[in-house]
């Protein structure tokens, strides 16, 4: 009993030196509050099962196009379709075409262009003080890097969109160095954070494939980039793919080739604060070109991007599906962050990592193998996306096109919560393997809202 009131006591001392002199609460009055914005789980979602689940296919307005015909854009309501032809001339020819025909289609590209290049370096690095030596520097590391035909193609695009001017500066013109830098945007920048799920045949109504990958990119300050959305047609005999874009992009952000190959990057970095380095490195996004115009299954393509896994900046994954398997390429780019390796539905996850069905396989913003580094069992925003997806998706035994469709659009856009369609949303594609056709939501530059139309984008053959 001595003990217990000794203890209280010193309780009450604490507590009375812990006021700064106060003794009680009299003065102290509440101040205003607004109403609380928290909201029970179950409001997260929406009965979305109107219109915009249907897939609208839009028609040309008009139709432009380089002196030579090696690149055709026809302008759509919400994309532009952009054919460039390599069977017809070279790479040179052909980046110089497509820089041609987007002047033609896009009025004051190279303003919109180098604007929004800008506040892409902005938001990476905010104490340049208007020295971008360093990011230029970063540019040439990668442009150097390049194999002969895509250097020579981005000196084509290049020589005809740059203006006079030269170096990476803020002017109002676009110089060759940020035309390159447009295309290394995810290699020097950055600026990505994307996720992904894929059903196996399995479960889905028309027993083949159904993959569904979101882009979340760097919009920019008034949604620009979201007036410049693209689906580019490389076509180039066995190497011919689609890219689900912007315009004048040369890499690939989400690409399916003509055997079905669709290849996504999703951002990782390091979980151990490995430094970037570009010394002796290469582009990633143009590798994941390589694997799509020359492999025809998702694990040849996964297997040469992992096997050149360290010759990337930093850590990536790597969604590559088929019609017949669907895997994430883990790309660990150091030993501090792991092993590069190939994760497919039989390979073992973090310790207390949830996922209920080996028919589906899902990537956000971190590995997810045993053994890697770790940014999903402890990172807020990438534990409730996998979670969400497992709570939507891992129950469903024959999951159709518009299913797919409804779920992923299932959430709410007007709360601060986590979510899939988060407010950076460039695109999400769906590719339909049953059909060999595309469907995607092209953020509009209203931004993301509840109600967002899926565009039919056609066949990738």
């Amino acid at each position: 009993m001595k003990k217990k009131a000794l203890i209280l006591a010193a309780a009450l001392l604490a507590a009375s030196v812990s006021g700064c002199g106060r003794t009680g609460y009299d003065d102290f009055s509440v101040p205003e509050q607004g109403a609380s914005t928290l909201r029970p789980v179950e409001d997260i979602y929406r009965d979305n099962s109107g219109d915009s689940l249907v897939p609208v296919r839009e028609k040309a307005n008009r139709t432009v196009a380089s002196t030579d015909g090696l690149c055709v854009i026809k302008c759509m309501d919400s994309y532009y379709d952009v054919t460039l032809d390599y069977e017809k001339g070279s790479y040179y020819d052909v980046g110089a075409a497509y820089a041609e025909a987007v002047q033609l289609a896009y009025n004051d590209y190279t303003s919109f262009l180098e604007g929004y290049i800008f506040e892409n370096i902005k938001a990476a690095f905010n104490d340049l003080n208007d020295d971008y030596t360093g990011i230029e520097n970063r540019t040439e590391k990668f442009r150097s890097a390049l194999n002969k035909d895509y250097a020579d193609e981005l000196r084509g695009f290049a020589d005809v969109i740059s203006g006079d001017s030269q170096g990476i500066k803020e002017d109002g013109i676009v110089s060759a160095e940020e035309a390159a830098l447009m295309q290394f945007i995810p290699d020097v920048l950055r600026r990505t954070a994307c996720s992904a799920i894929s059903a196996d045949g399995n479960v889905t109504s028309t027993g083949e494939r159904l993959t569904c990958r979101l882009l979340e990119w760097q919009l920019g300050s008034e949604d620009q980039i979201c007036s410049a959305h693209a689906v580019v047609h490389m076509k180039n005999g066995e190497k011919s793919f689609v890219s689900v874009s912007a315009l004048g992009f040369l890499t690939i952000l989400t690409a399916v080739n003509d055997d079905g190959v669709m290849l996504g990057e999703l951002d990782v970095g390091s979980g151990n604060m490995v430094e970037y380095s570009c010394e002796d490195k290469t582009s990633y996004t143009y590798d994941i070109r390589y694997a799509l115009e020359n492999f025809s299954t998702a694990r040849e393509a996964a297997e040469y991007l992992t096997a050149n896994a360290h010759r990337y900046p930093y850590s990536v994954n790597v969604l590559a599906t088929d019609k017949n398997d669907a895997v994430v390429a883990e790309l660990a780019v150091s030993a501090e962050d792991g092993s590069p390796l190939i994760r497919d539905s039989s390979t073992p996850l973090f310790n207390g990592i949830k996922w209920s069905s080996s028919d589906y396989i899902c990537a956000v913003n971190s590995f997810a193998a045993n053994g890697n580094c770790d940014k999903l069992s402890f990172y807020p925003s990438n534990i409730i996306r996998w979670n969400r997806y497992n709570e939507l998706f891992c129950g469903e035994k024959s999951l159709s096109p518009e299913r797919m469709r409804q779920l992923m659009t299932s959430e709410r856009t007007d709360n601060s919560l986590v979510r899939i369609r988060s407010s950076e949303l460039m695109h999400m594609v769906i590719a339909d393997y049953s059909t060999c056709t595309l469907q995607a939501i092209l953020t509009g530059t209203e931004g993301v809202v509840d109600e967002q139309t899926f565009i039919d984008l056609g066949s990738w053959k």
